[in-house]
């Protein structure tokens, strides 16, 4: 089963193989012998006619889709091992000569790992953002906490206020008669959150639990409702509840509440300081080190095959639907509720798998060019990372990986990592922030879906104002 492979443009290669007469015809012997009680050959029991009588009488072609299902993955693992060339994206076959007295002529197109030429990798210069902790980053710490542990407080002797939250029924109307998605009961609203149209909220300021009254308003021109857009509208709105959102003093008694590590309001802004500085000096790091890899990555040069970034796209975009799965979406739901087709979508994902596979071979050739390894130690390291992370034992995950053959892919994982290690020890950290990239597309497609969801409902609540 002789095979021979030419050289195509962009790292693709072409492999022919023949598949000898007497290997095809023992598949399609198979594939008969998988059908035959489909045959029906006059003179025959069903499922009786031999293979030969099927074939003169349907035509030998009836067996070829089968046959070549059979024949033809042994043949291209076959080539493979005895060209030792390793695909890197999947084959796209054609059949060259098929016959059962000739056998069968393949031909596998696939890419091949391009040929990465590194640039420079060592000392780039990459921006690093500020770790400094200031002071309102602290205040801003302990008004988020004291607003968790905040309370809100029934109110009987004043009217309406500012920050209030009042609960109201409400009835809009537009000449005399009500509009859909303008009425509701209960319905708590914070004043000065904005979040009914201009006016509505400033104008329950002053009144009292128990009134009822009728406001005149306008509809925004740019409102997107356009029935209601410019409009002007009546609300009429009753009080039925105050209440105020009391937040607990900063002292020590708060602390003590709130703290497991500290005890008054200075070791309290001290252990806030600190964690602060942990975190903000790794995410520094982080974006440190995400900026260098980049640059890394365009300072080298490879022939990346057009094949290989469709398939990552389809990857990411078949993860993304997982997560979607997750959610309690499926990917039809959510490209509808963002306005979106698959053609669309995955258009937006071109980018961001290019700068993902061209990253991962910079790291693989960086791994080659300094000769990186793992350890056993760094294996258990980063096994035992995992066990601790879904509570398993340690030993039973380890079989696990041996089992699935998944060490293989925990190599190349630890290996890249170390090589995005080296690119950020030796980075030199700059201040000044890059400019933003700019892309036909966009790709911003990791979108809160939630808050997507609830942006849904602004059409049927015309009291509510467009975000």
């Amino acid at each position: 089963m002789a095979a021979q492979m030419e050289q195509l443009e962009n790292s693709m290669v072409k492999v022919t193989v023949d598949v000898a007469k007497e290997d095809f015809q023992d598949a399609m012997q198979k594939a008969f012998n998988k059908n035959k009680r489909r045959f029906t050959i006059p003179g025959f029991r069903k499922g009786k006619a031999p293979m030969k009588m099927v074939t003169n009488y349907y035509g030998e072609s009836i067996l070829y889709d089968d046959a070549i299902d059979i024949a033809a993955q042994p043949a291209y693992e076959n080539a493979l091992e005895e060209l030792s060339v390793e695909p890197f994206s999947q084959p796209q076959f054609e059949i060259l000569e098929i016959g059962y007295d000739k056998g069968m002529g393949l031909a596998f197109t696939f890419a091949v790992k391009p040929e990465v030429k590194l640039g420079n990798y060592k000392g780039v210069t990459a921006y690093r953002p500020d770790d400094s902790v200031a002071p309102e980053d602290i205040e801003r710490e302990i008004e988020r906490a004291r607003e968790q542990v905040s309370r809100l407080v029934p109110i009987e002797d004043r009217p309406v206020q500012e920050d209030d939250t009042v609960t109201i029924d409400y009835s809009g109307s537009k000449d005399g008669v009500e509009f859909e998605g303008g009425t509701a009961e209960d319905y708590d609203l914070v004043i000065g959150s904005n979040t009914f149209i201009p006016g509505f909220e400033e104008k329950l300021i002053g009144h009292e639990i128990g009134e009822q009254f009728d406001i005149d308003l306008t509809f925004p021109e740019d409102y997107h409702a356009e029935d209601l857009a410019g409009q002007d509208v009546v609300f009429n709105v009753k009080i039925k509840e105050i209440k105020f959102r009391e937040i607990p003093e900063l002292d020590d008694d708060f602390v003590k509440d709130v703290s497991e590590d500290a005890d008054t309001v200075e070791e309290y802004k001290e252990s806030i300081r600190s964690r602060l500085a942990e975190e903000k000096e790794k995410h520094a790091d982080e974006t440190l080190m995400n900026n260098a890899i980049k640059i890394v990555v365009q300072n080298a040069e490879m022939d990346l095959p057009h094949v290989v970034i469709h398939e990552e796209m389809e990857r990411m975009y078949n993860d993304q639907a997982r997560q979607m799965e997750m959610q309690g979406f499926n990917m039809d739901q959510y490209m509808e509720m963002l306005g979106l087709d698959k053609q669309t979508m995955m258009m937006q994902l071109h980018n961001p798998a290019e700068e993902k596979v061209k990253t991962g071979l910079v790291l693989d050739a960086i791994v080659e060019a300094e000769k990186i390894e793992v350890t056993d130690e760094d294996r258990d390291e980063q096994i035992q990372k995992y066990a601790d992370m879904y509570q398993m034992e340690f030993d039973n995950l380890k079989k696990t990986f041996e089992a699935d053959g998944a060490l293989e892919m925990l190599n190349s994982d630890l290996t890249r990592q170390k090589a995005m290690d080296l690119i950020k020890e030796h980075a030199i950290a700059t201040d000044v922030e890059p400019e933003p990239e700019e892309h036909d597309h966009d790709h911003d497609h990791d979108h809160d879906h939630h808050h997507d969801h609830d942006h849904a409902s602004e059409d049927t609540d015309h009291a509510h104002e467009e975000e």
